[in-house]
């Protein structure tokens, strides 16, 4: 009744449920059938015991389900392998192929059988440097059972402006930094910046051993090959109508000489978004500073690119209430006073699997 008022459609909710319900236990009673252990866990339920216990985890969900799971799993020899519960919604392109959700006992036994191809998919680890006193507020909030998501601040509010000053800002004030490694790799991005969207993120950004520069943004994406497709992608791409406009004024104020039609656009345009991927075992990240403010004396110093890739990206936070996001699913606090740096280590790499899509024979 209370979904209902607010205009959900209960029914076509409860329908979408029990099909998932449906799935998961068809994946696992498959599995039984074979002669293997199971647990099943639900996103509260899934913890690190059960990483430990099991040889690999298999989701059901989306790509967002395959993240969550993913997130946590810290053995680079321990595979995820997902599948996609609801084929006939979304793409699911970390899970396999649509036809192994059509045919969950034959997907299976390709598995067994060898008929596919491991693959390793990068994952950035990301280091949280702070004062030691402020260490232990660095604790991360689980985005999908919250509603809403405010950060505490890494300062105190009650003490005096000018204590908070010589903590912070003060070269001649000695205080103990301590660093922390968080529990979570990311496998897509990590997105950094206020929680409120309408405030100006401000953030100094170090690409690999560059000099600092100061931003001032709607926050920072840093992604993998995996996650190039996704939000990277979405920030970066060109539209075919921006790219017609630009061969204008080239052909028409500069005299360049050139195919303007629509055709061509479309062709241009895709050429430049399809450089926006890159593979998804490279080492590298690329990092994307969004809706870059650009007046004055910021940037500061001037220079930074607004993307690029680079092997690692260090970032320190002069922010009121950020957050440091990791696969669009856990928070972690990042004011004032806080680093973070971003890179990618051979170690943390999830091992997963490519299969055809095409249904095997």
């Amino acid at each position: 009744m209370i979904l209902r008022k607010r205009g959900s459609d209960f029914e076509s909710m409860i329908s979408t449920h029990r099909e998932q319900k449906t799935f998961e236990e068809s994946v696992a009673s498959t599995l039984k059938k074979m002669g293997v252990k199971v647990e099943m866990a639900s996103r509260l339920t899934y913890n690190d015991e059960l990483i430990k216990w099991c040889d690999v985890v298999v989701p059901c969900g989306g790509d967002g389900t395959f993240l969550l799971a993913a997130s946590r799993v810290r053995d680079a020899n321990k595979p995820v392998i997902g599948f996609n519960s609801a084929p006939h919604k979304s793409v699911g392109r970390l899970c396999l192929p649509t036809w192994c959700s059509n045919d969950v006992k034959g997907a299976f036994s390709a598995l067994k059988e060898g008929r596919f191809r491991w693959m390793r998919r990068s994952r950035i680890r990301t280091t949280i440097t702070c004062e030691d006193k402020f260490l232990d507020n660095i604790t991360p909030v689980d985005l999908h059972t919250l509603q809403y998501c405010r950060y505490p601040s890494v300062l105190n509010p009650e003490e005096p402006e000018t204590t908070r000053r010589s903590e912070t800002g003060n070269p001649h004030t000695t205080s103990s930094l301590a660093t922390k490694v968080l529990p979570f790799l990311a496998l897509n991005e990590v997105f950094i910046g206020e929680s409120v969207t309408s405030r100006v993120s401000l953030l100094r950004l170090q690409i690999d051993n560059g000099n600092w520069t100061h931003t001032k943004s709607s926050g920072l994406c840093v992604t993998t090959g995996t996650g190039s497709t996704s939000w990277h992608y979405s920030i970066n791409c060109l539209r075919t109508h921006s790219v017609m406009d630009l061969m204008k004024i080239l052909h028409e104020e500069f005299g360049v000489k050139m195919d303007i039609s629509l055709e061509k656009a479309r062709e241009v345009t895709e050429k430049y978004n399809q450089r926006l991927m890159f593979p998804p075992e490279c080492p590298e990240v690329a990092y994307s500073v969004r809706e870059y403010i650009r007046f004055e004396e910021w940037p500061a110093p001037r220079g930074l690119r607004v993307r690029d890739r680079a092997r690692h990206v260090t970032v320190k936070s002069h922010c009121t209430d950020a957050g440091l996001v990791i696969d669009g699913s856990v928070s972690f606090p990042f004011n004032d006073g806080t680093q973070a740096q971003l890179e990618i280590h051979p170690e943390d790499s999830l091992m997963t699997v490519q299969m055809e899509d095409a249904l095997p024979h």
